[in-house]
């Protein structure tokens, strides 16, 4: 009876521990509300190179966005501002060991459309960043010559889901 009770107490604090340990990269994205579009992000694995010994920038995290639009108006151009993590690795790498994070950080994003190939879904990557939290869409533009801007009544946020498919490789 009392070696079932310690392995529900070491149980439950490796638990916490490891909730402890993913909250240093994750945060709770804020809700959309009066999002003028649907707007969605999934993880996208995709294969690049990392230079080792230069300084070549590669991409960095991808995904692919979504947007439904239920008005049927052509979306043109979008803004995106991504939300989410970097650390102090090179190329935005995780080093092993103990390395400073900036949980704060975000990165801009510009993706276009044409009347003719409006946008419905685009790749986005990021340059730098070790873990992405959301997605935010912070300006719409339409081929009529709308435009729409978040505003404290209508923001659009996609938070990526945590599945991540594996790329093939290459033989």
């Amino acid at each position: 009876m009392r070696l079932s009770s310690m392995f529900l107490v070491v149980l439950f604090s490796s638990g916490s521990f490891a909730a402890g340990a993913s909250n240093l990269l994750y945060v709770q994205p804020p809700s959309s509300q009066a999002c003028p579009v649907g707007f969605s992000a999934d993880r996208r694995a995709h294969l690049h190179s990392r230079s080792t010994s230069s300084s070549a920038n590669s991409p960095g995290l991808g995904f692919d966005v979504y947007f439904m639009n239920p008005a049927q108006r052509v979306l043109v151009k979008a803004d995106i501002l991504v939300h989410g993590a970097k650390t102090a690795g090179r190329d935005g790498l995780i080093p092993t060991g103990s390395a400073p994070v900036s949980r704060n950080t975000t990165e801009s994003i510009q993706i276009t459309g044409t009347p003719e190939a409006p946008l419905l879904r685009s790749l986005v990557l990021t340059k730098k960043m070790s873990a992405v939290s959301w997605l935010e869409l912070t300006r719409l533009e339409y081929a009529d010559g709308g435009v729409w801007q978040v505003s404290a009544e209508s923001r659009c946020i996609a938070a990526p889901n945590l599945y991540l498919p594996v790329a093939a490789t290459a033989r």
